[in-house]
Order: C-alpha cells, then structure tokens, then sequence
C-alpha cells in the first residue's frame, strides 16, 4: 500500500478529500489565481503542451472546438457528478448519452473512491496552474490513481497523455508530497469506454518536464 500520508483507506467509503488549495479559477478567461497573494498564474498545463503541437493539430484543435469541447465539458461533468454520489440514472441523458452510460457503467467505478474531482493544482515557481479530473483509491488494485479523462469522437485516435498527467502530478508532489501508484487516461467514445494501459508516474513526469523544456524554448525565442 502507498505510504498517501493519511490518505490511505481501511474500506471503501473510509477516504479523506484532499484539500483544497487556495487557487481561484476564471473559466471563461482560463486564468488561475493563487488567492493569498493575488498573483495571476501566467499559464496552464494545456497551455503548455500546446507548444509540442503541431501547427496543424493546433489548427484542427481550433477549427472543431465548437464540437468537442462542449461535449468534454458535459461528459466531464457527469463523471464528477456520478464519482460524488449521483445516481448514474439521473445522467444519462441528453445529447451526449452515448458517451456517458458507458463511461458511467465502466466497471472500474464499482471499486473506486475518489479523493479530489477537477482539483485545482499550480506550480508556483514556475507560475502554472491546472485542473486533474479525478484522483483516487483503486480498491481492488490497492493503489492510488491519477485519472484524466478524454472524449472522442467518431473515429478519433488516441493520443498520449503521459505529459498532461505529469503536470498534474508534479504539482501534487510538490504541494501535497502525496504518492500516486499508477496514472491512467479513460477514454469516453461514442457508445463505449475504454481504460488505457498503466502510465508510469516517472514516465509521466519525465514527459512533463520534456513538454516544459519545449515550452519555455518557445519563449525564450520570443
């Protein structure tokens, strides 16, 4: 079992929360804020991993946002919904019910707890925030996870996540010195889900620091 400094469970329903930083979100800006200074965080996670696209998937990101990204947000918010105690019933309707009710019926959940949903995290000294979807106990694995989670559309790929999570993660280390065993991305489609294979922590802050090194060149250049 992972030495969670105090997150550890005995049974399911036994889990502290993680608390929450004091970080202050502007949705429609998508600006952090670290409440005890004021001090607006220059950039975010996804901001940074902008850098090692390219122009092109930059350009498609862009040109089919009006599509995914209100479908992210909705199924997203399902998922925090359903992981705080809300009846999977009650969520699966509406425009994107093909891709909740598989993703609400994922086995994974029946032996999940979840200890902090879409949780701010920052990186002071580097001036970054960002936003982890779930982070929790796998009862059956004994593990504590970091999960992030995707939308794809009809057709769409899966791509590597490794650098996003790492993000994450670093800033978790760094304000709660809290150990994940294992990192995982869920992927939600069109009338099925998927979960990714295991995503070494290491592996993940490796690809971070890698994704930051890309981003700060950039800046530098500027």
């Amino acid at each position: 079992m992972s030495d969670t400094k105090g997150f550890a469970p005995t049974r399911k329903g036994g889990m502290k929360q993680l608390p929450p930083l004091p970080i202050d979100f502007d949705e429609e800006a998508h600006r952090y804020t670290w409440k005890p200074t004021g001090e607006r965080l220059m950039m975010s996670v996804t901001g940074v991993l902008s850098a090692s696209k390219s122009k092109r998937t930059l350009q498609t990101f862009a040109r089919t946002k009006s599509t995914w990204a209100p479908r992210g947000t909705y199924v997203h918010r399902c998922l925090e919904l359903f992981l705080k105690g809300e009846p999977a019933h009650t969520l699966m309707h509406g425009e994107y019910q093909e891709y909740v009710q598989p993703l609400l019926e994922y086995p994974l959940w029946e032996h999940f707890e979840p200890v902090a949903l879409e949780y701010r995290v920052c990186d002071l000294k580097r001036n970054l925030g960002g936003s982890l979807d779930v982070l929790g106990y796998d009862h059956f694995c004994d593990r504590m996870v970091l999960l992030d989670l995707k939308t794809l559309g009809k057709g769409g790929r899966q791509y590597s996540t490794d650098a996003q999570l790492g993000g994450y993660l670093s800033m978790l280390i760094d304000h709660h010195k809290l150990v994940v065993d294992d990192c995982l991305t869920m992927w939600a489609g069109f009338g099925e889900a998927h979960l990714g294979a295991s995503q070494p922590p290491d592996q993940c802050l490796i690809a971070w620091e890698n994704a930051y090194d890309i981003w700060k060149a950039t800046q530098e250049e500027i």
